[in-house]
């Protein structure tokens, strides 16, 4: 198993995961008038990434080892 392709695939699957929640519409700062665009980035990335974090943690380390198993199964099994 490569950890380097473990960590990687594991990266993007959690930032793909986290995409709905970035670009979610909804959270509290949008009530803010005071707020500016750079606050509401924060917020969104920020509230993306920590929502469900245990589920999608769970998932991409599945993700991840699954693939970086197949694809070293894969480099082995080849002639």
């Amino acid at each position: 198993m490569s950890w380097k392709l473990f960590f990687i695939i594991t990266f993007i699957v959690y930032i793909v995961l986290s995409l709905p929640g970035i670009f979610g519409v909804g959270y509290v700062i949008d009530w803010v008038p005071e707020a500016t665009i750079f606050q509401k980035v924060k917020g969104y990335v920020r509230e993306g990434l920590s929502t469900n974090f245990l589920l999608k943690l769970s998932i991409t380390i599945i993700v991840g080892a699954t693939t970086s198993l197949f694809r070293s199964k894969r480099n082995i099994v080849k002639p």
